[in-house]
């Protein structure tokens, strides 16, 4: 078989689907990756799994019709020369226009995954923006059109579920519940915590995209608590600044309360 994976970040195919492309490829199946965010050496990996890299043209969260037309079309194109046997879009954008462009080329199993539905329906404390609004509104729109054409569609939560088909009446064939997904913990396995001597501080380390949605808020807020009664104890901050994010985006500078920020591009 031909499996097609489309996706925006080519890094997130060596970072998370490894495992899965391992044992498809061992399994004498053909494997390309459609990416639209990649660096020569992100693209070298990728080949060094065995996987055949196709480059397409699409901000991922950008809101320019003409430019998701154009990189439906590349796609088709793309997906026409191939002719594969299944095609699997993940993260918001690929679920919606890579289904629209397998859906032309005649692809016979279309799968797509959300890995969650993003800063768009993620709730503020201070409201959501106007523009926010809108892109919801839009995302909305769009999946009803593209999900019902969907073979199944995988979620990792059953409130995205629910979301989806409840909330917004969303017509889905088949909706599959993963539960959490991430590390492989035979990499990353259990080890006690190596406490340190009362005499060295206490050393956090947060890692993940610096948005609130991720946490980083509430990480600097318990920083501050805590280094207000225990001023020794240590906070660090690793992540990527994401600035193609909305309202979700936070980077005013460092934060009293954390020691460094490691910014991770």
């Amino acid at each position: 078989m031909k499996i097609v994976f489309i996706t925006t970040v080519a890094s997130s195919i060596y970072g998370f689907r490894a495992p899965v492309i391992k044992k498809l490829i061992g399994k004498n199946h053909q494997v390309y990756a459609f990416v639209s965010e990649f660096s020569d050496n992100e693209l070298d990996i990728i080949r060094e799994m065995g996987v055949t890299p196709v480059t397409y043209r699409s901000n991922r969260s950008g809101l320019n019709p003409f430019s998701d037309i154009k990189s439906t079309f590349l796609i088709f194109k793309e997906l026409k020369k191939i002719s594969p046997d299944l095609v699997f879009p993940y993260f918001a954008k690929p679920v919606i226009f890579g289904t629209f462009a397998a859906k032309l080329a005649g692809v016979p199993r279309i799968v797509g995954m959300l890995e969650g539905l993003g800063f768009a329906f993620t709730p503020q404390p201070e409201g959501i923006p106007l523009k926010t609004k809108i892109i919801k509104g839009i995302l909305i729109t769009l999946y009803r059109i593209a999900l019902p054409m969907l073979e199944s569609l995988i979620v990792l939560n059953p409130d995205d579920k629910d979301e989806l088909t409840d909330k917004y009446g969303i017509k889905i064939k088949n909706i599959h519940i993963l539960g959490g997904i991430g590390l492989d913990l035979r990499q990353y396995p259990y080890s006690e915590a190596d406490i340190p001597d009362e005499k060295e501080p206490v050393k956090f380390l947060f890692i993940g995209r610096f948005l609130k949605e991720k946490g980083i808020d509430d990480f600097i807020r318990a920083a501050e608590q805590v280094k207000d009664k225990y001023p020794d104890t240590v906070f660090t901050a690793l992540g990527a600044i994401d600035k193609s994010r909305g309202g979700g985006a936070i980077w005013n500078g460092l934060p009293p309360a954390i020691l460094s920020v490691s910014p991770v591009l």
